[in-house]
């Protein structure tokens, strides 16, 4: 694959449409996000780590409207800015402050490449504890240190993106930004389920994937969920027990996936959106050696099946052609 033309630094944020923003902004709240500041347009929520926000919301459609990802430099704007289908290097209008170019990937998603945006400082995390397990009694003395509540989001972690064509996403998303394979779910015939992506930063170790390239079983494209690191299990566990409470729709988990490793639990959002609390993911670096998995051999080290909410976002023929084609190819690949 061609040398990228940068290597973005982390994901920065996504903006984020939806049909009531009032509404939307208390799933966040309850979800673990932080209002940092309301404008007649938009709403900026963080997580507890020194970061600018992650999160940006707007009325509109329901869904991510754009990918951010954040640059080492400014120079690294000014390369992507010599392109001639990219913007020139801008102000961002925000409090933030920072330079941004802008770019929309070949099925359409309008990504932002932004540099020099001002940290906000780090706020309370989850509680923590010492665990009495593997043998080993750490916590003496003490009882365990479990919060109620929403859990505590750190930062935005990943994202999915759905399309009828990952290799081509991420040739595309390779090139510009230095995304790296980690692993790839494969069908029989050869094309791609999922190929997991993460950040390429050398020798740095990071999360085992940055974006998902995710085959749409309705041939759309869309982020398909959107990932958040929080504190820990039992902050995890804390903040399904609150969102189940308050009766947000849980659409997968909770368990422990294959690949990437993180202990997961979705839940979808009143606009529609699944977002992701995720907490213990692999991480790598540019010694890991990039595999293929067989779809017939992918299963998660525990935790329940995904549910149709979670796997299909539009109904219609080609959800069930696919469906087909996919659980004949997981049938032969298993046997």
């Amino acid at each position: 694959m061609p040398e990228p033309i940068i290597r973005a630094k982390q994901l920065a944020y996504v903006r984020v449409e939806a049909t009531d923003r009032a509404k939307a902004e208390k799933f966040l709240k309850e979800f673990g996000l932080q209002t940092v500041e309301r404008t007649k347009d938009r709403t900026y929520l963080r997580g507890t780590d020194a970061q600018a926000p992650c999160y940006i919301l707007s009325q509109g459609s329901g869904s991510v409207t754009t990918i951010a990802f954040e640059a080492d430099s400014l120079e690294d704007l000014r390369k992507l800015a010599a392109l001639p289908y990219v913007s020139d290097v801008e102000t961002l209008d925000e409090t933030s402050g920072g330079q941004v170019v802008r770019l929309t990937d070949p099925l359409g998603m309008t990504v932002e490449i932004v540099h020099g945006r001002q940290p906000l400082a780090a706020m309370d995390a989850a509680p923590s504890h010492a665990f009495n397990m593997d043998g080993r009694r750490e916590r003496v003395g003490e009882l365990p240190a479990v919060s109620y509540g929403p859990s505590h989001v750190r930062r935005l972690g990943h994202l999915v993106l759905e399309s009828a064509d990952p290799p081509l996403l991420y040739s595309w998303y390779h090139e510009h930004f230095g995304l790296t394979k980690s692993d790839a779910v494969v069908l029989p015939e050869g094309p791609p389920q999922m190929i997991f992506s993460r950040l390429d930063r050398g020798e740095d170790y990071v999360d085992h994937h940055v974006i998902g390239f995710q085959f749409a079983l309705d041939e759309g494209t869309r982020v398909q969920h959107v990932a958040f690191e929080v504190g820990n299990l039992d902050d995890l566990m804390a903040g399904h027990e609150y969102l189940k409470r308050r009766k947000y729709k849980n659409v997968w988990g909770i368990g422990r996936h294959l690949l990437g490793g993180q202990i997961f639990d979705y839940w979808k959002s009143p606009f529609g959106l699944i977002h992701e609390h995720w907490t213990d993911t692999d991480l790598l670096n540019d010694q890991h050696q990039a595999g293929d998995c067989a779809i017939g051999k992918m299963r998660d080290y525990w935790g329940p099946e995904p549910t149709p909410a979670f796997l299909v976002s539009r109904w219609n023929f080609k959800v069930i052609k696919n469906l087909v084609r996919i659980l004949k190819a997981r049938s032969r690949t298993s046997a």
